[in-house]
């Protein structure tokens, strides 16, 4: 029965510690995207243009790229 106790008591003891963890890692890390926010959506607005106009040019180019492709 000892044993039962010390088992339950620690595993009690696991979950709270990791339950508080988890709130404060959620936490810092809800800050971390509010201040980065705003540089991930420009840098993902030059990557989404880039992206666009490269495909616009393979559609111009298509020909030339077809016929230089191996």
């Amino acid at each position: 029965m000892f044993t039962f106790s010390v088992a339950a008591t620690m595993i009690v003891f696991l979950m709270f510690t990791a339950s508080i963890g988890a709130a404060a890692a959620q936490s810092s890390t809800l800050n971390r995207f509010k201040t980065s926010g705003p540089a991930v959506k420009r840098w993902g607005g030059r990557i989404l243009v880039s992206v666009g106009v490269w495909f616009l040019l393979l559609a111009l180019f298509a020909d030339t790229v077809e016929k230089h492709s191996f």
